[in-house]
C-alpha cells in the first residue's frame, strides 16, 4: 500500500511540476513590443485578445521556429490561441499593422519562478518620475532598495501593470523587488 501511495504522490508531483500555462496578451494598435514578447516553456499556450475594433492578425515571421497564423480577425474581445511545442524563437507580427510585432521565445524553462522572472518588463529606464512595471502575472507588491541594500520605498501593486512613482528619490541606481504571491523578481533601474 505504501508503494502505491508513494508512486501516486510522485506522479502527482511530476504532473504539477510540468503543468502548462496559458499566457494572455492584449493585441491592439500601438502595443509596445515589450508587452507582447515573452519567454515560455514547451507546451505553454499564448492567447492574444484584440482590445480595439480594427482588424489584426497574429502571424509568424519567416524564420520563426513554428508556423502560426490567426488570419485577419476584427472586433474587441476576439481571441487567437496557439500552443508552442518546440524550443526556439518565434518572431511574429500583425499582417495589417507592421508596427505590431513581438517575439515568443520557447525555452526549457522548468519552473514558474523562471517564467515570472523572465516575463517582467519595466520602462522607461532610466526613469525620471514614473516607472511602469508589467508582468504576465498579477503583481502584489514592490520594494525599492538603494545600492547599499536599504529599502527606500514600498507599495502595493495593482494587477499586471503597475506604475511606481520614483519622483521623490534621488538620482542613482535602485533595485526593485516585485512580488506575485510567493514569486519574486529583482531588477535594476537608474533614476535620473
Amino acid at each position: 500500500m505504501k508503494k502505491i501511495k508513494l508512486f501516486f504522490m510522485i506522479a502527482l508531483t511530476a504532473t504539477m511540476a510540468s503543468a502548462q500555462t496559458t499566457f494572455d496578451l492584449d493585441w491592439f494598435v500601438g502595443v509596445p513590443s515589450g508587452n507582447v514578447s515573452i519567454t515560455i516553456a514547451p507546451g505553454d499556450t499564448v492567447r492574444w485578445t484584440w482590445t480595439d475594433e480594427v482588424p489584426h492578425s497574429v502571424t509568424s515571421d519567416s524564420g520563426s521556429q513554428e508556423d502560426f497564423d490567426s488570419g485577419i480577425l476584427t472586433g474587441s474581445g476576439t481571441q487567437f490561441s496557439y500552443t508552442f511545442t518546440e524550443v526556439g524563437v518565434n518572431p511574429y507580427e500583425c499582417d495589417v499593422h507592421s508596427n505590431m510585432e513581438g517575439v515568443i521565445t520557447v525555452d526549457q524553462t522548468t519552473s514558474i519562478e523562471d517564467k515570472f522572472r523572465l516575463n517582467i518588463s519595466f520602462y522607461p529606464n532610466p526613469v525620471k518620475s514614473r516607472l511602469t512595471v508589467a508582468s504576465l502575472f498579477k503583481l502584489d507588491s514592490y520594494k525599492i532598495y538603494n545600492i547599499l541594500g536599504k529599502m527606500v520605498a514600498q507599495g502595493a501593486a495593482n494587477g499586471n501593470i503597475t506604475e511606481i512613482d520614483m519622483s521623490n528619490l534621488q538620482s542613482g541606481m535602485y533595485f526593485i523587488n516585485a512580488t506575485s504571491g510567493e514569486l519574486q523578481a529583482t531588477f535594476k533601474v537608474t533614476k535620473q
